[in-house]
């Protein structure tokens, strides 16, 4: 290798070279690997706001100083620390919740769904949400209840929130 192409790699300094790089290495492990949890979209059920085979990063920090709030979308652990789900806050700790005829109904009052695009005809029967507990479902109720992954979600399997 030549004395140009070597100053051009290495610097003038190869052992601060070596430093700063192991150190970059050590700072993108530490962020990507427990910080921006990398997320590929699988499904339709948070479209249109997530689209399917999108990517997008999972803060970990967003909710360790503060709790969800309604309408959030949070991530939500299944298994370990592989699977994670994006579904939106509907319901808070303590809450009783229903759908009616595609209404969200919260301890009796009818609730809007500003980030809903369109109309849905979802019922349920009412649920009482734990001290521990949130309730989630994704944006798109076109789909039938059925095959929507969706219902009350204890606190600690909320991972964080996407970054975008």
């Amino acid at each position: 290798m030549s004395t140009i192409v070597k100053r051009v790699i290495w610097g003038k300094n190869p052992r601060q070279t070596l430093l700063r790089a192991l150190i970059l290495t050590i700072v993108c492990f530490v962020v990507f690997g427990f910080i921006l949890l990398p997320i590929r979209i699988t499904g339709i059920s948070m479209e249109p706001a997530y689209r399917d085979g999108s990517v997008n990063f999972v803060n970990t920090l967003r909710y360790r100083f503060r709790e969800p709030a309604r309408g959030d979308v949070v991530a939500i652990r299944l298994a370990g620390r592989q699977i994670l789900l994006l579904k939106r806050v509907v319901g808070l700790p303590g809450e009783r919740l229903m759908f009616k005829k595609g209404t969200l109904i919260i301890n009796g009052h009818l609730t809007p769904e500003p980030y809903l695009k369109s109309s849905y005809d979802w019922t349920t029967p009412e649920v009482e949400i734990s001290l521990d507990e949130f309730f989630v479902v994704g944006d798109n109720r076109q789909m039938p209840p059925e095959a929507h992954d969706f219902g009350r979600v204890q606190r600690h399997r909320i991972a964080g929130g996407p970054l975008f």
